[in-house]
Protein backbone atom coordinates (compact mmCIF):
# COMPACT_ATOMS: atom_id res chain seq x y z
CA UNK A 1 0.00 0.00 0.00
CA UNK A 2 2.83 2.26 1.22
CA UNK A 3 5.03 0.96 -1.12
CA UNK A 4 8.78 -0.58 -0.08
CA UNK A 5 10.04 1.54 2.21
CA UNK A 6 13.66 2.61 2.71
CA UNK A 7 15.53 0.77 5.79
CA UNK A 8 18.63 2.56 5.22
CA UNK A 9 20.79 4.05 7.83
CA UNK A 10 20.91 7.55 7.56
CA UNK A 11 24.73 8.93 7.60
CA UNK A 12 24.36 12.50 9.31
CA UNK A 13 26.68 14.86 7.90
CA UNK A 14 29.46 16.56 9.48
CA UNK A 15 28.97 20.13 11.01
CA UNK A 16 30.40 22.68 9.29
CA UNK A 17 30.72 26.48 9.53
CA UNK A 18 27.46 28.21 9.67
CA UNK A 19 26.48 32.10 8.82
CA UNK A 20 29.89 34.20 9.28
CA UNK A 21 26.96 36.49 10.84
CA UNK A 22 26.76 34.38 13.60
CA UNK A 23 30.71 33.58 14.90
CA UNK A 24 29.84 32.33 17.90
CA UNK A 25 28.13 29.11 16.29
CA UNK A 26 30.10 29.51 13.28
CA UNK A 27 33.48 28.88 15.79
CA UNK A 28 31.11 26.06 17.54
CA UNK A 29 30.46 23.80 14.44
CA UNK A 30 33.71 24.92 12.36
CA UNK A 31 37.28 22.89 11.82
CA UNK A 32 39.05 24.82 14.07
CA UNK A 33 39.91 23.43 17.29
CA UNK A 34 41.05 26.70 18.93
CA UNK A 35 38.07 28.75 17.92
CA UNK A 36 36.12 26.41 19.40
CA UNK A 37 37.51 25.98 22.60
CA UNK A 38 38.30 30.14 23.00
CA UNK A 39 34.31 30.68 22.51
CA UNK A 40 33.43 27.64 25.09
CA UNK A 41 35.96 28.88 27.76
CA UNK A 42 35.79 31.82 30.40
CA UNK A 43 37.94 35.19 29.02
CA UNK A 44 37.42 38.90 30.12
CA UNK A 45 38.95 39.62 26.56
CA UNK A 46 37.05 37.69 23.92
CA UNK A 47 37.65 39.72 20.80
CA UNK A 48 40.06 37.66 18.22
CA UNK A 49 43.63 38.21 18.00
CA UNK A 50 43.68 40.89 14.94
CA UNK A 51 40.85 43.17 16.96
CA UNK A 52 43.18 42.49 20.01
CA UNK A 53 45.57 44.38 18.14
CA UNK A 54 44.01 47.16 16.39
CA UNK A 55 43.20 47.77 20.47
CA UNK A 56 46.84 48.08 21.22
CA UNK A 57 47.89 49.94 18.26
CA UNK A 58 45.40 52.66 19.22
CA UNK A 59 47.02 52.86 22.58
CA UNK A 60 50.30 53.17 21.02
CA UNK A 61 49.19 55.57 19.20
CA UNK A 62 47.69 57.61 22.26
CA UNK A 63 51.13 57.65 23.81
CA UNK A 64 52.75 59.01 20.53
CA UNK A 65 49.73 62.25 21.60
CA UNK A 66 52.83 63.09 24.42
CA UNK A 67 54.64 65.00 21.32
CA UNK A 68 52.16 66.89 19.91
CA UNK A 69 50.97 67.64 23.90
CA UNK A 70 54.67 68.44 24.91
CA UNK A 71 55.21 70.80 22.06
CA UNK A 72 52.40 72.85 22.34
CA UNK A 73 53.01 73.53 26.16
CA UNK A 74 52.53 78.06 26.99
CA UNK A 75 55.93 79.27 27.72
CA UNK A 76 55.60 79.04 31.60
CA UNK A 77 55.41 75.36 31.43
CA UNK A 78 58.39 75.34 29.09
CA UNK A 79 60.31 76.81 31.47
CA UNK A 80 60.32 74.52 33.80
CA UNK A 81 62.18 72.01 31.85
CA UNK A 82 66.16 71.87 31.16
CA UNK A 83 66.81 74.32 28.22
CA UNK A 84 63.23 75.48 28.12
CA UNK A 85 62.58 72.59 25.24
CA UNK A 86 60.37 69.81 26.76
CA UNK A 87 60.54 68.20 23.45
CA UNK A 88 64.03 67.18 23.88
CA UNK A 89 63.98 66.85 28.07
CA UNK A 90 63.81 63.01 29.06
CA UNK A 91 61.30 63.77 32.19
CA UNK A 92 61.26 60.67 34.78
CA UNK A 93 57.22 60.76 34.32
CA UNK A 94 58.31 59.51 30.73
CA UNK A 95 59.54 56.27 31.81
CA UNK A 96 56.08 55.22 32.81
CA UNK A 97 55.22 55.45 28.74
CA UNK A 98 58.70 53.76 28.10
CA UNK A 99 57.47 50.79 30.71
CA UNK A 100 53.91 50.85 29.09
CA UNK A 101 55.56 50.67 25.04
CA UNK A 102 57.55 48.25 25.89
CA UNK A 103 54.56 46.28 27.35
CA UNK A 104 52.35 46.97 24.28
CA UNK A 105 55.18 45.69 22.00
CA UNK A 106 55.90 42.33 24.09
CA UNK A 107 52.43 41.03 24.63
CA UNK A 108 51.57 42.41 21.02
CA UNK A 109 54.54 39.84 19.59
CA UNK A 110 53.17 37.35 22.29
CA UNK A 111 50.00 37.75 20.22
CA UNK A 112 51.04 37.31 16.98
CA UNK A 113 53.08 34.39 17.81
CA UNK A 114 50.38 32.65 19.22
CA UNK A 115 48.25 33.61 15.77
CA UNK A 116 51.29 31.91 14.03
CA UNK A 117 51.41 28.78 16.08
CA UNK A 118 47.89 28.45 16.16
CA UNK A 119 47.40 28.83 11.97
CA UNK A 120 50.66 26.75 11.43
CA UNK A 121 49.22 23.47 13.64
CA UNK A 122 45.59 23.56 12.70
CA UNK A 123 43.50 21.84 11.63
CA UNK A 124 45.81 18.70 13.36
CA UNK A 125 45.89 21.03 17.02
CA UNK A 126 44.63 19.63 19.98
CA UNK A 127 42.50 20.66 22.39
CA UNK A 128 44.96 20.58 24.86
CA UNK A 129 47.28 22.80 22.42
CA UNK A 130 44.35 25.09 22.16
CA UNK A 131 44.14 25.77 25.91
CA UNK A 132 47.85 26.24 26.29
CA UNK A 133 47.72 28.64 23.48
CA UNK A 134 44.83 30.62 24.79
CA UNK A 135 46.37 30.60 27.94
CA UNK A 136 49.54 32.88 26.57
CA UNK A 137 46.79 34.99 24.63
CA UNK A 138 44.71 35.35 27.53
CA UNK A 139 47.81 36.43 29.97
CA UNK A 140 48.87 38.79 27.00
CA UNK A 141 45.76 40.17 26.28
CA UNK A 142 45.69 41.35 29.59
CA UNK A 143 49.07 42.96 30.19
CA UNK A 144 48.92 44.54 26.89
CA UNK A 145 45.65 46.05 27.06
CA UNK A 146 44.66 46.54 30.93
CA UNK A 147 48.29 47.05 32.58
CA UNK A 148 49.90 48.86 29.52
CA UNK A 149 46.90 50.48 28.85
CA UNK A 150 46.12 51.78 31.96
CA UNK A 151 50.59 53.05 31.94
CA UNK A 152 50.20 54.79 28.84
CA UNK A 153 46.57 56.42 30.20
CA UNK A 154 48.17 57.70 33.26
CA UNK A 155 51.37 58.72 31.10
CA UNK A 156 49.11 60.97 28.44
CA UNK A 157 47.63 62.28 31.72
CA UNK A 158 50.66 63.46 33.30
CA UNK A 159 51.90 65.46 30.11
CA UNK A 160 48.25 66.66 29.65
CA UNK A 161 48.76 68.28 33.15
CA UNK A 162 50.89 71.16 31.43
CA UNK A 163 48.15 72.61 29.88
CA UNK A 164 46.17 73.15 32.97
CA UNK A 165 48.01 76.02 33.79
CA UNK A 166 51.42 77.54 35.10
CA UNK A 167 49.81 77.10 38.63
CA UNK A 168 48.63 73.58 38.57
CA UNK A 169 51.88 72.38 36.99
CA UNK A 170 54.22 73.55 39.28
CA UNK A 171 51.47 72.74 42.27
CA UNK A 172 51.98 68.91 41.02
CA UNK A 173 55.71 68.98 40.86
CA UNK A 174 55.70 70.51 44.83
CA UNK A 175 53.04 67.94 46.10
CA UNK A 176 54.99 64.90 44.65
CA UNK A 177 58.16 63.32 46.63
CA UNK A 178 59.92 63.64 43.45
CA UNK A 179 59.67 65.56 40.30
CA UNK A 180 57.97 63.72 37.97
CA UNK A 181 59.07 66.54 35.10
CA UNK A 182 62.70 66.52 36.26
CA UNK A 183 65.10 65.00 33.84
CA UNK A 184 66.98 61.78 34.18
CA UNK A 185 69.73 60.56 33.64
CA UNK A 186 69.26 58.64 30.92
CA UNK A 187 69.06 61.14 27.53
CA UNK A 188 65.71 59.48 25.65
CA UNK A 189 63.78 62.68 24.58
CA UNK A 190 59.67 62.68 24.39
CA UNK A 191 60.86 63.19 20.96
CA UNK A 192 62.01 60.19 20.16
CA UNK A 193 59.76 57.91 22.54
CA UNK A 194 56.71 59.57 20.25
CA UNK A 195 57.67 58.86 17.37
CA UNK A 196 58.61 55.22 18.24
CA UNK A 197 55.54 54.77 19.47
CA UNK A 198 53.98 56.07 16.22
CA UNK A 199 55.25 53.92 13.89
CA UNK A 200 54.92 50.72 16.31
CA UNK A 201 51.40 51.51 16.03
CA UNK A 202 51.53 51.80 12.45
CA UNK A 203 53.29 48.22 12.43
CA UNK A 204 51.13 46.46 15.00
CA UNK A 205 47.96 47.60 12.66
CA UNK A 206 49.14 46.71 9.57
CA UNK A 207 50.41 42.94 11.14
CA UNK A 208 46.61 43.06 12.70
CA UNK A 209 45.31 43.64 9.33
CA UNK A 210 47.36 40.89 7.58
CA UNK A 211 46.13 38.38 10.37
CA UNK A 212 42.89 39.44 9.73
CA UNK A 213 42.71 38.88 5.82
CA UNK A 214 43.71 35.29 6.51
Amino acid sequence: MFGHLDRRPITPKPMTSTDPNDPIADALLGESTYERVRVERYALIKRRIPQKLVYQSGLLLALALVVPITATYPTSVQAAFPGGEPLWASPLVLWLGVYAGSIELGTAACLVAVAIVRRSREPQLSESQAHMLLNVEDVASMFGLATGGFAILLTVGFFSLGHAGAETFQAVIDSAPRNPYGQTGVPIPVIAVGAAAAISAGAVYVVSQYLASK
